[in-house]
């Protein structure tokens, strides 16, 4: 039997099946369903772009105008969800992005920006005259500000604040300014010009940390001088101070108000060895100290 007979038996059963009126019509709602299933999900992979994904680009950083036309080129819909002042970033830059960039997503996503405020966030001047400088340091902070230059007159009241003020012009309780302003304090000096305060030890300390350091012994901030590692203002903020004029020394007592030039880097080595300079120029003057006291009661005894 050659095997074009036996292709023609299976046909011929095959018609004889088909002919049966119980056996075409369910075969022919299997084919139907099977091809209906096959369209559908083929139809839904084209309505969601399945496979048609790609990654979010990084938005952080980027100026807003950018940002839209990067979401123009990968379809995306950017949507202003909040924003912040941050002094170490542009005005109007990307802060936070959500999804995050590398995220896979379809064409047309969502995409929620945080921006960088174009101005900073407005506080109250606090109420400051009256107080000692101690407690106007405290309400300094919790007003988000910072103490500039600090400035003395004769008076009874020590180290009491006399009055504010900000860029020359008077400050008064309740006055609006930016967020970290520096408040400048005219404080009683009392009536002896001979007063003086201890020099604090500022060295790897941050700048912010430093005026503080200073204004709570009576001392300003002199000049600032960063080294070539300090590039921008993220680096500013970081920066750590390795040596001051005048160093410190231990005991050294200065004038109240007296100004502390600070030079800052981010080299911590820098940082590191300036620290190991101090420590043995303070132990050599602490030597010094002990020899001309002791030289100095030798002097003072007398032998009858």
């Amino acid at each position: 039997m050659g095997f074009k007979n036996i292709l023609g038996k299976i046909g011929g059963v095959l018609r004889s099946i088909w002919r049966v009126p119980y056996v075409r019509h369910p075969l022919l709602a299997i084919v139907l369903v099977v091809f209906l299933v096959f369209a559908a999900f083929y139809s839904l992979g084209i309505l969601t772009r399945h496979g048609d994904e790609y990654s979010i680009p990084d938005l952080c950083g980027k100026p807003l105008t950018e940002a839209y036309k990067i979401a123009d080129k990968y379809h995306l819909n950017l949507i202003l969800l909040d924003s912040s002042y941050v002094v170490t970033k542009r005005p109007g830059t990307v802060l936070q992005q959500q999804p995050a960039a590398g995220q896979k997503v379809k064409r047309g996503r969502h995409v929620f920006l945080s921006i960088n405020a174009c101005n900073p966030m407005m506080v109250q001047a606090p109420s400051l005259v009256g107080e000692t400088l101690r407690q106007a340091l405290i309400l300094l902070d919790q007003s988000g500000l910072q103490c500039g230059q600090l400035s003395f007159t004769p008076d009874i009241a020590l180290n009491s604040v006399l009055k504010q003020s900000y860029e020359g012009d008077e400050l008064l309780p309740g006055d609006k300014l930016p967020k970290g302003a520096l408040v400048d304090l005219l404080l009683g000096q009392g009536f002896e010009n001979s007063s003086l305060t201890p020099q604090p030890n500022v060295i790897q300390m941050t700048l912010q940390e430093a005026r503080r350091a200073l204004a709570a012994r009576s001392l300003n901030v002199g000049r600032v001088i960063f080294d070539e590692t300090v590039k921008d203002m993220a680096d500013t903020l970081s920066a750590r101070i390795y040596t001051t004029n005048p160093p410190f020394l231990g005991n050294r007592e200065l004038p109240l108000g007296s100004r502390i030039n600070l030079w800052l880097t981010i080299n911590a080595s820098r940082i590191a060895a300036q620290a190991i300079q101090e420590q043995s120029n303070n132990t050599l003057q602490d030597s010094l100290d002990k020899e001309n006291e002791s030289q100095e009661v030798d002097d003072d005894f007398e032998v009858f």
